[in-house]
């Protein structure tokens, strides 16, 4: 074989080599395409097999979209709208006003009409008032509750105004949280324990309790008792007894038509014109007594005894303190007069001469002098265990400063 035939010979087995590569590429490429024509093939068939004809669907109802879910509303937003009409009830004379209310300020004002008109609102808007009558024809008792869920559970308050027949009685009870001002009632008025401050103008006889908050009375026709364990007491032109107690808080009584007891384990304490006795006590405040026109017994454990006044004839006069000066300022002209002075550790000095009834102690330390000005018929007894002691004279203009 010579050289041409050989190399005609690859050449032809080339051919034959390529041509082998092109056929299974294409044998492949058939089997790939294989299942997709064998559904091309038989669509045509199925297509020839009758089938039901389906039914046509009736058009939908086009549906409402349902509304977007709201936030869960507050429970006072729910009473925003709410309308409450204002309660009016028919009071007879001899009635009595109760009035419960556990959170909010409380007005009361006595008018000219025989009902009784209650009006309670919040921040939301009016609350609703809960009435019940109770009692005889002669003794009506109207009970009116202003208390509301919202107003409890989210610590809103109700504010209730409440005008009444001026000849009611007007009570509160217990469990109050606000101020309460109650004016132009003539009938009894009872405030009792609660939290706030508390004013009454205009009243008939009052009594008053509160755990925490300042009093003020004013125009009390009758007498006032008031206990308050911390607050200031302000007291002014009660015709009666007043009777004031205040375990921190310092007590103010000016006008007192009869006689006066206060005591204050802390504060001090000022009586301004009292026609009657004067009883009073601090545990730890000065006392300050001006115009006492009956007998006075006064006495501090710690801070000044100031007692400016005209003496009475026959009068009763006890001033001590523990730690604190004792001073008394009387008339010039004073009637006849026994007087006790002591101090242990203080000095002694008066402005009227005594006729001494016993040798005086001039010692440095518990000095005592008892002596007698005129009749010796009123008695005055001065006590201060570190203070001095001293009755003084002023003048007499200057002390009938009481009508």
């Amino acid at each position: 074989m010579n050289g041409r035939s050989l190399g005609s010979l690859l050449y032809t087995f080339v051919i034959f080599i390529m041509h082998q590569r092109i056929v299974i590429t294409f044998v492949w490429f058939a089997l790939g395409l294989c299942p997709s024509l064998g559904r091309a093939q038989e669509a045509p068939a199925a297509a020839q097999t009758p089938r039901p004809a389906a039914k046509t669907p009736k058009p939908a109802k086009p549906s409402t979209p349902e509304p977007a879910p709201e936030a869960t509303p507050k429970v006072w937003s729910q009473r925003e709208n709410i309308k409450v009409e204002p309660v009016d009830v028919k009071l007879a004379r001899g009635g009595k006003v109760v009035i419960s209310s556990r959170a909010g300020n409380i007005m009361v004002t006595g008018w000219d009409k025989d009902t009784v008109q209650a009006i309670a609102s919040s921040d939301s808007g009016p609350e609703p008032i809960e009435t019940q009558t109770s009692g005889d024809a002669a003794h009506p008792r109207l009970l009116l509750t202003a208390s509301t869920p919202s107003g409890r559970r989210f610590g809103r308050e109700v504010r209730l105004e409440v005008k009444v027949p001026r000849y009611s009685d007007i009570e509160t009870l217990d469990g109050q949280r606000g101020d309460i001002v109650i004016s132009d009632v003539e009938g009894t008025t009872v405030i009792n324990t609660g939290n706030g401050d508390v004013k009454v103008m205009r009243v008939g006889p009052t009594k008053v309790s509160r755990r925490n908050g300042d009093l003020t009375a004013r125009d009390v026709r009758g007498d006032l008792t008031a206990r308050s364990f911390t607050g200031e007491i302000v007291v002014e032109n009660v015709t009666g007894l007043v009777d004031v107690a205040a375990t921190n808080g310092d007590l103010t009584i000016h006008n007192g038509g009869g006689d006066v007891r206060a005591n204050s384990a802390m504060g001090s304490i000022e009586i301004r014109c009292a026609k009657g006795r004067a009883d009073v006590s601090s545990a730890s405040g000065s006392i300050t007594l001006t115009g006492v026109g009956g007998d006075a017994d006064a006495s501090t454990a710690s801070g000044e005894v100031i007692f400016t006044g005209l003496l009475r004839a026959g009068g009763n006069y006890r001033l001590k303190s523990l730690s604190g000066e004792v001073l008394m300022t009387i008339q010039p002209d004073a009637p006849g007069f026994t007087a006790t002075l002591s101090t242990y550790s203080g000095g002694l000095d008066t402005d009227f001469p005594l006729k001494v009834e016993n040798p005086v102690q001039r010692g440095p330390i518990n000095r005592r002098l008892t002596g007698q000005f005129g009749d010796g018929q009123a008695k005055i007894a001065l006590d201060s265990f570190s203070g001095t002691v001293k009755i003084a004279k002023g003048a007499a203009a200057s002390l009938k400063t009481c009508k």
